[in-house]
């Protein structure tokens, strides 16, 4: 018993030194909020966050494992963000179902949670500051035509994406974040694009082929009709948008008569 009484004294001491660096923490995200507030900055930072996460967990020496770490932090992360400010994420669907679920696997529980029935609403919330970001799911074939009709008008970008594994038949859900500007470099990013290709042979292959030229790998590719004819292709490389080899595909492609809308750069999922 005295054993016990040991090493439950231990854990009362480390608990209330935990306590003292917790709000000294808190009272630094204040002064940060402080400072994003003057200077016109959002509150949420994706790559910031990632950046700590993955810091975190290369110093991780155990016994708490990579995700026991994330889940910790993650919740100090939703405090801190409810101090610098009432932080608002805007969810489509209703409370308690699956966007909201995974939007408070991003974002915790101390942050203020809204809900909107369609993408238009929940996109006007965000790029009118009503919220700081939105949660929206990917869909099994790839975004609505909705989503990147809004994607295109350049107003609200991907900023970070939620994956949870097991929804339904051990199936990975995907869903997309949504923020009001873009981000700087993780270190470890892939880059969301919009095409608007009109329904002729060989345009696919003539978006592809810049990026294999300048060497960006593609890793993903979803197309959907557009209303007003031909198709939207939503596209995902490696990289940041701010990479050379991203930019020298983007620019040959513009010369050749393939624009491309930028939905965002954001980091890559563990």
């Amino acid at each position: 018993m005295e054993d016990l009484k040991h090493l439950r004294d231990a854990i009362d001491a480390i608990d209330g030194n935990l306590l003292d660096l917790l709000n000294e923490r808190a009272r630094l995200a204040q002064e940060i909020g402080k400072i994003k507030e003057r200077n016109g900055r959002p509150v949420y930072a994706p790559e910031r966050a990632e950046q700590l996460m993955r810091r975190l967990a290369s110093r991780n020496n155990g016994p708490l494992d990579e995700q026991a770490i994330r889940a910790i932090y993650r919740e100090i992360m939703s405090a801190s963000l409810a101090l610098e400010k009432d932080t608002v994420i805007a969810c489509e669907g209703c409370v308690a179902g699956r966007t909201h679920f995974a939007a408070k696997q991003q974002f915790g529980s101390s942050v203020r949670y809204t809900f909107h029935t369609d993408p238009t609403a929940l996109f006007g919330a965000v790029s009118s500051g009503e919220a700081d970001c939105g949660v929206i799911p990917f869909g099994e074939e790839g975004p609505e035509t909705t989503v990147l009709e809004l994607l295109s008008q350049g107003k609200v970008f991907l900023s970070s994406q939620i994956l949870l594994s097991g929804e339904e038949r051990g199936v990975h859900a995907r869903y997309l974040v949504l923020g009001s500007r873009l981000n700087t470099t993780s270190g470890d990013d892939q880059t969301a694009l919009v095409f608007h290709l009109t329904d002729h042979p060989g345009a696919l292959a003539s978006v592809l082929e810049p990026f294999r030229i300048s060497g960006v790998n593609v890793i993903s590719i979803h197309s959907r009709p557009a209303r007003d004819g031909g198709l939207h292709l939503f596209l995902e490389t490696e990289g940041h948008a701010d990479d050379a080899s991203l930019r020298e595909a983007l620019t040959s492609l513009h010369h050749g008569g393939f624009p491309a809308m930028l939905c965002g750069s954001y980091p890559r999922s563990n």
